[in-house]
Order: C-alpha cells, then sequence, then structure tokens
C-alpha cells in the first residue's frame, strides 16, 4: 500500500523548491536528446510516408490519416515519462475510435496495456489552426520538455464495482474529479498535434479493482486544454475492448525495511516500463528526534551510482542499471538542511562525487538487490 501523499504534512515552500530543482534538470538532461530523438522520429515519419504512398494514390481519403494514426507511438514514445518500445507491442484502437466536436478531432490511435498501467497514443487535429503561441508554449517554457495538451475527461471500466464504503471523493461522482489526461508530443503542422498518455493502475479509484485480462472502456473528453491558455470544449466520446498483455509477471521484490522517521519501503515492482517503489509507515519504528514524518528524506541510486529521479514512488527503468538500488535516508531538522543537500544533488558538476557524499551525511543506508 502506498503512502497517501495528501496526508504528509511538507510545507509548501519545500515543494516548490524539488519541483523548480527537479524541472531545471528535466529541462537540461531532455535538451540533450531532443534534437537527435527529433531527428530519429522524422525520419521514420517519412519512411513511413513512402511505405504508404501506393496505398495513398488509390484512396485519397486515406492520404491525410494513414501515415499517422496507427504508427504515433514510433515518433512520440521516447518522450514519455515512461517511456518504451510501445509501438512494437500496441494494437490499433478499433471501435469508435475517432470522434469530432466543435471543430476538432480527437483520433485514439493505439493501446498497450499492463497489469501496472495504460497507454494510449492519439491525435489532436483542428480545422482552425492552433495559434502560434500554442505551438511555441508547453509545461514550463522553451522548447526543451516537450509538448502537452491535457485532456479533462470521465471514464469508465466495466470491471469497476462500487465499494460498500468509501469516501465521496474516493470514488466517481459529484465530488469525485479524474485527473486530466497528459498528453506529451509533438505539432505535425499547424492543424495537428499527436502524443500519448498514460493511465496509471494504480491510482483512485481503479486501483482498488482487480485489473481483468480484458475489459471494455470508456472514455468522454469534455474540454482539450493547454497552459498557455488555448481551450476547446466538446463533447468526445470512445470506447474500446482493451486485452491486457499478461506475458510478463511484474518482478515483485519484497523488502521491508523501515526509515527512521517510520516509513516502511515495502516492495519494488518492476516491469518493462515502470518501476514502482511502494511505501508504508510503521509508527512503532519512528525513532526518538524523527517523530516528524518530514524530519527524514532520502535519494535512491542505481546500481551504477546514478541517481534515479524518482517520480513520488514511480520512475522509469530507463537508463539506469537496476541490478541493485541504494536508498540513503538523511536528516532534514529544517528548510535549510534540506536546501544543502537539494543544491549537491541538483549540481550537474557533483554527480562523481555524490555518493560519497551521501554516504558520509546518510542516517541510514538500505540496499535492495533486485537480480
Amino acid at each position: 500500500m502506498q503512502i497517501r501523499f495528501d496526508e504528509i504534512s511538507v510545507p509548501a515552500e519545500k515543494l516548490d523548491a524539488v519541483v523548480g530543482e527537479s524541472m531545471q534538470k528535466i529541462r537540461k538532461t531532455y535538451r540533450e536528446g531532443i534534437r537527435r530523438r527529433r531527428i530519429i522520429r522524422w525520419a521514420s515519419l517519412a519512411a513511413i510516408f513512402v511505405l504508404a504512398m501506393g496505398v495513398c494514390f488509390t484512396n485519397p481519403v486515406l492520404a491525410a490519416k494513414l501515415p499517422l494514426v496507427g504508427h504515433i507511438f514510433k515518433m512520440v514514445q521516447d518522450e514519455q515519462m515512461y517511456p518504451g518500445n510501445f509501438d512494437e507491442v500496441a494494437q490499433p484502437v478499433e471501435d469508435d475510435n475517432s470522434s469530432t466536436s466543435q471543430g476538432v478531432t480527437i483520433t485514439l490511435s493505439e493501446i498497450y496495456s499492463n497489469k501496472e498501467a495504460m497507454n494510449v497514443s492519439v491525435m489532436i487535429e483542428t480545422e482552425k489552426a492552433f495559434p502560434e503561441e500554442v505551438k511555441d508554449s508547453n509545461i514550463q517554457g522553451g522548447d526543451d520538455i516537450g509538448y502537452r495538451m491535457y485532456l479533462f475527461m470521465e471514464q469508465e471500466f466495466d470491471f469497476m464495482e462500487v465499494p460498500e464504503e468509501y469516501e465521496p471523493w474516493q470514488w466517481p461522482g459529484e465530488d469525485f474529479e479524474w485527473v486530466p489526461l497528459d498528453v506529451k508530443g509533438e505539432y505535425v503542422d499547424d492543424h495537428t498535434f499527436i502524443g500519448a498518455f498514460r493511465i496509471d493502475y494504480s491510482l483512485l479509484p481503479v486501483e482498488i479493482s482487480e485489473i481483468p485480462e480484458t475489459f471494455h472502456w470508456k472514455l468522454r473528453i469534455n474540454s482539450v486544454d493547454n497552459l498557455d491558455g488555448y481551450s476547446k470544449e466538446g463533447e468526445w466520446e470512445f470506447e474500446t475492448d482493451v486485452e491486457v498483455d499478461t506475458s510478463k509477471e511484474p518482478k515483485v521484490v519484497q523488502v521491508n525495511e523501515s526509515a527512521p522517521n517510520g516509513a516502511v519501503l515495502t516492495t519494488v515492482t518492476m516491469t518493462d516500463y515502470e518501476v514502482r517503489v511502494d511505501y508504508g509507515y510503521d509508527e512503532s519504528k519512528v525513532q526518538p528526534g524523527y517523530e516528524k514524518f518530514d524530519s527524514v528524506q532520502s535519494e535512491m541510486f542505481d546500481a551504477d551510482g546514478k541517481l534515479i529521479r524518482n517520480k513520488v514512488g514511480m520512475f522509469s527503468p530507463a537508463e539506469y542499471n537496476l541490478s541493485r538500488i541504494t536508498v540513503y535516508y538523511y536528516a532534514t531538522p529544517t528548510e535549510a538542511d534540506y536546501q544543502v543537500v537539494q543544491e549537491k544533488v541538483q549540481d550537474e558538476s557533483f554527480k562523481d562525487e555524490l555518493i560519497e557524499y551521501m554516504e558520509n551525511i546518510s542516517i541510514q543506508k538500505t540496499v535492495i538487490n533486485l537480480e
């Protein structure tokens, strides 16, 4: 069971600092690879166009959509928060995969689901060209961390059953709101945006249900938004059957080791596309001086000593040597103490010395063998 982070007291200034520092690192990392990935993506797109030319000459109606629909993952999968070879394992979205409202057509292209999450590629086409300020914007500014659209929606899974007892915010109803779908991708032209989104099964309300091998999924989008002020309200509806890939069972490693503040690292769950670190809490494990939960923080490193960019308990296995994970716990009695460590963690020029630094300041170290 994961800790409910909405119940943990975290100073706003500390949260702002972490977010700001993390975004700086993301922008820097993304900048190093963005040009190379775009060349590969658009070279792939050009190849698809060539292969499709014969069909397009004989069927002009397919000329506009064939090169994109069914091949979107190949162009956007590397820049997702949880990247992977989705183009090799995903299936085309069938049934009602395209919907038009208010001059905007949304098409679901490909879909891949395992027991952890569902990944869907999507194309958004507009009759009226996207404003230039929208095409030039993204989540933080600049063009080095990827373009985004947000789909405000409601959805249904046929395997979900209403629990006997629940809080109003935990189940679809008047006090419940689905988290908008975060579509990250690229603008193909003035009228077309392609990307992909991820639906995490470990989030409410889906997490209380067992994911079956097949299920029926309905999606109703009521708004398409961009953080730069672009917003289109409408009614876009989709539904399709989803097959869950059970060919590779997640690898679950039992850890059950506690930190001085009572946080218990229970398990590490690994798939080809995501790693989830689950936590619990045991008050009896709290050590004197660490009664406040945020009096202890931690950093994770892979077997090569590379800092793992942990996204609230989850991260992508890409680019990490996960034969072993080392978790360093360090004391943060004040905001200033926390900032001192974060300056070192975020300093790219200090990365070769970071492990030794963590060894010196840590109050506890946990080594998790994952092989």
